[in-house]
């Protein structure tokens, strides 16, 4: 064997050998490697959807599902004013995002997944307001809180149905009032948005209401009923209408001390105090301690009114309870100084509303449902322009005049961009016959449907 340079020297042509064939196989390796590559980068930019996009989709497609457009032939967008022609409302979620002039699709918003609802032959509007119904009484009611709590539910159904979105309660048996109002906000009851004030407050026994009974009682009670939730304060200034009691001389029910205890502790907590009030003299009394409202108001005289218009005091007339009136009379169901009471009250008080009305005095539709049937609360609306109010000005009193009365002013009474999405749809125009104001086809209350 020779040395070892010898075995490096016969070694050497070997290793070159080796070095050139797996520098070619290594580049060959790599020019594949690169071309594949190419290939997938290809493909990636060529096609519509990235990873990252396709991940998104799912969250773009569930977002826009939440859109409803709806196609409005006829929209009443704000009661008092004109209609609008072939409009759409855009809905996201449970409010209006915006109003569009024409039929715009989804397409036309860049959201594919909307979903269109087609109203365009019919008379679309804001969902109507009654500022004074009893939910717990009525046909359906009963003596106990048991059958108060079932006649709210089926009550609540039906005015819903009839088109209306938002009530104010203002008097209820017990506490279930506040009960139904929770279930409903959270979705397991059908029924209109509710401000409710809970049982009403009296002089005790003597006309059923809560006691208040000195100025240490009616603070107590006032601030109870705030602590249950009483969104307004409802007092009987005056005794009942069915009573004799509430003829147009009648006696204001509150000494100057007890009617300041109530409405001082509802102002240092932010809550309006309604007033029931007949007799000439008990509207006048009331409306000296900051009432927001004066419930029916029967017999005032030019003196409240015009206090009424200075102060901005809302008139809720309630003249739909001369449907229940009339009938019992016809019934031969009242007689004596019954009968001369009632009849003296249907003379005057469809004279007090009109002359409310030409004076400017503010007015919202309350219908008294509970006295008179629930889920014909458009009565009021009717009766109001058997009297000479403009169909137009009935409307607005049943929408904007109710959601200013409530301070909802910013989230309700108009189809406009930001508000809730209560809207209902009629068959026939309410401004040419306010009779269709019964033709409700369609419902809708915070962006979900309840009538189509």
């Amino acid at each position: 064997m020779g040395s070892s340079d010898e075995k490096l020297y016969y070694l050497r042509p070997m290793r070159v050998m080796v070095s050139v064939k797996f520098h070619a196989f290594w580049e060959a390796i790599m020019q594949k490697i690169t071309v594949i590559l190419m290939i997938m980068v290809g493909m990636v930019l060529s096609s519509p959807i990235s990873h990252a996009e396709e991940k998104a989709k799912p969250k773009k497609q569930a977002v826009e599902k939440n859109i409803t457009l709806i196609h409005a032939g006829t929209l009443l967008a704000v009661p008092g004013q004109d209609t609008l022609t072939e409009q759409t409302i855009v809905i996201d979620g449970a409010r209006i995002k915006e109003v569009h002039a024409g039929y715009v699709t989804g397409a036309d918003l860049l959201l594919p997944y909307a979903r269109i609802i087609d109203l365009k032959d019919k008379f679309v509007l804001p969902g109507l307001m009654d500022v004074h119904v009893h939910l717990t009484m009525g046909e359906d009611g009963g003596d106990g809180p048991d059958d108060s709590a079932l006649a709210g539910v089926i009550n609540a159904k039906k005015t819903l149905m009839a088109g209306y979105t938002t009530v104010r309660d203002v008097g209820s048996m017990g506490d279930v009032i506040f009960k139904l109002r929770k279930k409903i906000n959270k979705g397991d009851i059908d029924g209109p948005r509710i401000f409710a004030a809970g049982q009403i407050i009296g002089v005790g026994a003597l006309d059923g209401g809560l006691e208040c009974n000195g100025v240490e009682s009616c603070r107590r009670t006032t601030r109870s009923l705030i602590a249950k939730g009483a969104d307004w304060i409802k007092i009987y200034s005056s005794c009942s209408g069915s009573k004799l009691c509430s003829n147009k001389d009648g006696a204001p029910v509150f000494f100057d001390d007890e009617i300041t205890a109530v409405t001082e502790v509802a102002k240092k907590y932010g809550v309006k105090v309604a007033a029931h009030s007949h007799p000439r003299d008990s509207a006048l009394f009331v409306l000296k301690y900051g009432v927001s409202s004066i419930e029916h108001g029967s017999f005032m005289n030019d003196k409240a009114l015009k206090a009424m218009k200075k102060q901005g005091v809302y008139f809720v007339p309630t003249v739909g309870v001369h449907d229940m009136l009339e009938k019992l009379k016809r019934e031969g169901k009242v007689k004596g100084r019954v009968l001369a009471h009632n009849d003296t009250f249907m003379k005057i008080h469809p004279e007090t509303i009109k002359n409310a009305y030409s004076k400017g005095v503010k007015i919202a539709t309350g219908s008294d449902a509970g006295v008179v049937p629930h889920g014909k609360n458009y009565r009021e609306i009717e009766r109001l322009v058997d009297l000479g109010i403009t169909p137009s000005d009935a409307l607005k009193m049943a929408t904007v005049n109710g959601a200013d009365l409530l301070d909802q002013s910013s989230d309700l009474g108009t189809v406009e961009a930001g508000k809730y999405a209560d809207i209902i749809a009629l068959s026939a125009n309410p401004l040419q016959d306010i009779d269709n104001i019964e033709k409700v086809i369609f419902v809708m209350k915070n962006g979900r449907i309840y009538k189509d």
